[in-house]
């Protein structure tokens, strides 16, 4: 039976807790399922930026360092989820999007949600595929 391997950046996440509570993503098989990625500056554990562009190219950022732990690429991604706090910056992730994936993208889905964290606009959930050997 495949066991799940667990990638941590140890960045933190512990939303004030003594321990992380989250991994920053885990191997089943071939697939990597990062945890959501936040607009969080992983050394101050702080929300970064006052807008959605801002916040998008950060958390890009942080999927990135995730996929490089796990010794994944962003042609390995397969699916996003992307929340956002207002609509109304649809338009301009979708512009983000486009330039950090060209054709063919991956399948997404975006949703409107609400956050816990205060001042956060934005959050992506991704899966990416592995080759076997991982």
């Amino acid at each position: 039976m495949v066991k799940p391997d667990h990638v941590t950046l140890g960045s933190g996440s512990t939303f004030g807790t003594s321990e992380p509570v989250i991994s920053d993503a885990v191997r089943f098989g071939d697939l990597l399922l990062l945890s959501g990625r936040a607009p969080i500056d992983p050394t101050t554990m702080q929300v970064v930026g006052d807008t959605v562009t801002e916040q998008a190219h950060l958390v890009l950022h942080n999927v990135g360092a995730v996929l490089a732990k796990a010794g994944a690429a962003w042609d390995q991604i397969l699916r996003v989820e992307c929340f956002l706090a207002d609509a109304a910056d649809f338009p301009e992730w979708n512009r983000i999007w486009c330039e950090r994936f060209p054709s063919p993208r991956p399948a997404r889905t975006t949703v409107v949600a609400g956050f816990t964290v205060p001042g956060m606009l934005i959050e992506l959930q991704v899966t990416a595929g592995l080759e076997a050997s991982h």
